[in-house]
């Protein structure tokens, strides 16, 4: 199914979400998981020069992704497709110029069981980081440039569109459905990140001060 091309996994847990992806696809993932792996993938590259190796979290293959025609209706009312739609909505809730927002929809028999969204490491840049952390001898720091794929066949993001065209702004600024929006989009951001392990401590105070703000809006009647 993806003739020289290797698809493997360093983290069990970290990356459990992107290794049932390409399982439930029949995609075969190796685990590579020790310390001397990394450098054993460069030496099969060198000897394999047709061969390319992916860490799962580096790239969506074709096989994963549906080409989900309903994302590319335009919308007589806003003239813009659902695709165009949730990128926007998520551009503007981020608000981080370096993460670089996608929509796909992901393949599933069940689209609840898929993320509705993926934080995605490109593979060249992850390894050039990881290079020079090493010569450093410090630690990796998650990369502020990253890629962010909404998943457009998921429920959540579905509704998603619907909650933020919403209601009537009411004086100045959003509506309370437009603000609902935002913080649901911050907070499948942070589920995306949380799953790539790339919080930091005012990350993870953030994350608990907006999932506590989304609860309460949503017990709100």
């Amino acid at each position: 199914k993806h003739e020289n091309h290797v698809f493997y996994c360093t983290d069990e847990a970290a990356q459990a979400t992107y290794v049932e992806l390409h399982k439930n696809q029949g995609l075969e993932v190796l685990f590579m998981d020790s310390f001397i792996d990394t450098h054993f993938i460069s030496f099969l590259e060198q000897e394999y020069s047709d061969v390319k190796f992916s860490r799962v979290d580096s790239e969506l293959d074709n096989t994963l992704v549906d080409q989900d025609k309903a994302s590319d209706i335009v919308d007589p009312k806003t003239n813009k497709t659902r695709s165009e739609l949730v990128k926007e909505i998520f551009e503007k809730a981020i608000n981080k110029p370096k993460v670089n927002v996608k929509t796909q929809a992901l393949k599933s028999d069940d689209p609840q069981g898929t993320p509705p969204a993926m934080v995605l490491l490109p593979e060249a840049m992850r390894r050039l980081q990881d290079m020079t952390a090493l010569l450093q001898q410090q630690a990796a720091q998650f990369p502020e440039e990253h890629v962010l794929v909404v998943n457009t066949a998921h429920p959540l993001i579905e509704n998603l569109v619907e909650i933020s065209q919403g209601s009537i702004v009411q004086g100045v600024g959003s509506s309370p459905s437009g603000e609902l929006a935002t913080l649901i989009c911050q907070h499948v951001y942070d589920l995306a990140l949380m799953a790539q392990k790339g919080f930091d401590a005012q990350g993870m105070k953030s994350f608990v001060e907006r999932s506590n703000q989304v609860l309460t809006r949503l017990t709100n009647r």
